[in-house]
């Protein structure tokens, strides 16, 4: 269990020991060992603060209730399912054949068998509680389990248990509502409890929910002929293991009829998701805090509909190699080391080996949650312009297949992330915050893009296949605070379309047949270390900006390696020295050092292509001094000016 959830789980012990010692009541065991729950549905009492680079905190997004996963066995009503006759007939529940019918509040626990049948809940203002305790359903042609009427309904699997729900035909129409999902609920849905659920949905999706889809544990296996998991007001996940194979989207959210709701809230859980379309899809917000995710959509990167040969000037790549390979056929540096062969930076330390400050905490900004909206300013995240707003590309059956897309923004504050995807690996409509966390990304358009500001405090980012690594479309920015990025595009690293790029912090590598460094507006480099492997042709440059811009060095290591046809200076206001250094002659791919007259190593490279210009900048680089670049052989004097 993740520390997340076992804090979670926690305060909410706490909480209910302490209403348990002012009521003076007292609650019993199930027989799997449960510990009982109370009927309070209440918000959790976690005080954390609001998440750093977010809107919501998990405080606001789930009850005590849907992360307890318990239930009372006393008072509660067992069902036994079979095809010889159904069990278990109350007051609270009806049974016509091979249909259950709850009617009331209360806790039911079924078990058994139907291989044609279901589970329905009509049950006006009540909260229901089903617990699956070893249960099979098959409902040909609607869905096993349908929430038709209730206040709340909770999903429970028991400890142990191994349950299966199946539709394996289209489905039919049995009242005026749209019933197309396995589980189908036009309520609230929480699934919670440590079992196992498998969901096969052949004509429709896996579990939709029409308000608030919560699931908090248990271990879900869902394939699916449309979306694996769906609510339409938001998808909120706290923790839990899922295998999601969708024909459309693993995960999707999306409320036409309410700009604040249509969410994706994951706090922590594992995730395997195959989809045909988007790994994840909402049409607001997307924050995730932690866990683990396979994401592979449309196909993987090798599917895209993108060629990309006439979208690059120069050809397709600009004679990048392939990847994983130098110019020579040698091999590239791995990953965790710098180009020169050495180690990266320890992640969560400075380049210089230093460990920067703790960033102060944050005050939880609500004491109470409304557990059906979102915060009042999540619009404020969303595009804020339509007419920058990238189209979607799509396949020709006009699926989008990114793997994880936001209408508004997103905020990726941690977690493991490994996405393979035909179109963008990450997108947002809106802005993109990235806080931490681990990706790999391989992609068949833009590793990450944000149609307005994209923001990167900190993580690990690898984009191993690429058109381009990272992307702001017309009127953006790009911001670099901090974090180890490496990107192999095709065409541009990281481009931005808008008003600046600011690099400020980190380490950040290049490979790239296009431009590496692209701003249509200003480019100011601050701090960090930026080494660029740019074009070998002549129609790129290894770092350009705009024709009206500027582009400042202020501080940090700056090494750019590329073509002389198109290089640009840098400005002459830069606080730090810049040394471009045009050869004459095309260099093969090999090391590249700078010395000072006492024959210092200022900066050591290993070029992965051939070019003819080099640009170094650092802070031991003084105007005045002249300083020899040793570059296959050859060596060149340039004096800093």
């Amino acid at each position: 269990m993740s520390y997340r959830r076992k804090k979670l789980l926690a305060l909410f012990c706490a909480t209910a020991l302490s209403m348990t010692a002012v009521a003076g009541c007292t609650g019993t065991k199930s027989s799997t060992g449960n510990v009982v729950s109370s009927e309070t549905e209440t918000n959790a009492g976690e005080t954390s603060a609001q998440s750093e680079a977010g809107t919501f905190s998990s405080a606001d997004m789930f009850t005590e209730r849907d992360l307890a996963g318990t239930y009372e066995e006393s008072g509660a009503v067992y069902v036994t399912l079979s095809d010889d006759g159904i069990t278990g007939e109350t007051d609270g529940v009806a049974i016509n054949g091979q249909m259950v019918t709850i009617t009331a509040e209360g806790t039911y626990i079924f078990s058994g068998t139907l291989s044609e049948g279901q589970i329905v809940v009509d049950a006006d203002n009540a909260k229901v509680q089903i617990v699956f305790d070893n249960v099979d359903i098959t409902c040909a042609s609607s869905a096993a389990v349908y929430v038709k009427s209730a206040e709340k309904v909770f999903v429970t699997l028991a400890e142990g248990s191994q349950n299966t729900l199946r539709n394996t035909d289209e489905y039919v129409a049995i009242d005026d509502n749209n019933i197309d999902a396995v589980i189908f609920s036009k309520s609230d849905l929480t699934l919670n409890g440590t079992g196992s659920l498998t969901i096969v949905s052949a004509e429709g999706h896996g579990i939709v929910s029409k308000d608030d889809l919560k699931i908090t544990g248990g271990t879900y296996d869902i394939t699916a002929a449309g979306h694996a998991l769906s609510g339409k007001d938001s998808v909120r996940i706290a923790d839990g293991t899922f295998i999601l194979t969708a024909e459309k989207d693993g995960i999707h959210a999306e409320n036409a009829d309410d700009e604040e709701k249509g969410y994706i809230y994951i706090a922590d859980g594992d995730f395997t998701i195959t989809s045909d379309g988007d790994g994840m899809d909402a049409s607001n917000i997307v924050q995730i805090e932690d866990g683990t995710f396979d994401i592979t959509a449309g196909g993987g990167a090798a599917n895209s509909l993108k060629t990309h040969e006439s979208d690059v000037p120069g050809g397709p790549g600009g004679g990048m190699p392939q990847n994983g390979e130098r110019p020579d056929g040698e091999s590239m540096p791995q990953m965790g080391e710098k180009p020169d062969g050495e180690n990266m930076t320890e992640m969560g330390k400075r380049p210089d080996g230093t460990t920067p400050p703790e960033k102060p905490s944050q005050t939880d900004q609500s004491d109470t949650a409304d557990e059906t909206a979102a915060p009042d300013n999540a619009t404020d995240h969303q595009s804020s312009s339509a007419e920058t707003t990238e189209d979607t590309t799509t396949d020709e059956s006009g699926t989008s297949t990114k793997g994880i897309k936001a209408g508004g923004g997103m905020y990726l504050n941690g977690g493991t992330y490994q996405i393979d995807s035909a179109d963008d690996s990450i997108h947002s409509n809106a802005n993109i915050t990235i806080a931490d966390g681990t990706y790999t990304l391989a992609t068949g358009d833009d590793g990450v893009h944000a149609d307005d500001a994209l923001i990167v405090n900190g993580g690990t980012i690898t984009v191993t296949e690429s058109y381009e690594g990272l992307e702001g479309l017309e009127g953006l920015t790009v911001t670099i605070n901090d974090g180890t990025i490496d990107i192999t595009a095709s065409d541009d690293g990281i481009n931005t379309a808008g008003e600046k790029m600011e690099l400020n912090g980190g380490y950040i590598h290049i490979l790239a047949g296009g431009d590496g460094v692209d701003s249509n507006g200003d480019l100011t480099i601050n701090g960090g270390e930026i080494y660029i492997d740019g074009p070998s042709d002549n129609g790129n440059n290894a770092i350009d900006y705009g024709d009206r811009s500027s582009a400042y060095v202020n501080g940090g290591t700056l090494v750019a390696i590329g073509s002389s046809g198109m290089a640009e200076v840098m400005s002459d206001s830069s606080k730090q020295k810049v040394l471009m250094i045009k050869l004459g002659e095309q260099m093969e791919a090999g090391n590249v050092v700078l010395t000072d007259s006492e024959g210092n190593v200022i900066v050591s490279y290993t070029a992965l292509k051939t070019y003819d210009c080099v640009i170094i900048s650092t802070a031991e680089v003084e105007s005045g001094a002249t300083y020899t670049l040793t570059t296959s052989g050859t060596t060149t004097e340039v004096t800093a000016e």
